[in-house]
């Protein structure tokens, strides 16, 4: 079964544009990542921005973005899927910090992995 597509996009003819599951559930991810936790009321456990630029003052940060998605997601019945881990990553500049994050299938045990970058606090 497709999924609409993030950012929401228009095809000719008005349709939106569709996509495959973990695509869309990734590109949620995104929008998590880029949303402060918090800040949209009718699912308060939406978004971890804010812990991910304070990556570099609380060691845990990562592991408290991942729960943070996990309960947005059971907040949001979004079953099929869990975040797996979220690291950070070594880079080598000092201005912004990069995250992979790994998602995994709960009906197949297949991952999927997607990079975001974080300015720190």
């Amino acid at each position: 079964m497709p999924f609409l597509s993030f950012p929401l996009r228009l095809r000719e003819g008005g349709v939106l544009h569709r996509t495959e599951e973990s695509s869309a559930v990734l590109a949620f991810l995104h929008a998590m990542a880029i949303t402060p936790g918090g800040s949209w009321t009718a699912c308060p456990n939406f978004g971890f921005r804010d812990l991910l630029e304070s990556g570099r003052q609380r060691a845990d940060s990562p592991r408290l973005a991942m729960e943070r998605a996990n309960l947005a997601f059971d907040d949001l019945g979004i079953t099929g899927y869990r975040v797996q881990e979220i690291a950070r990553e070594n880079t080598q500049r000092s201005d912004f910090d990069v995250y992979a994050i790994t998602l995994v299938a709960t009906r197949s045990s297949e991952t999927y992995s997607t990079r975001i970058s974080a300015e720190p606090a």
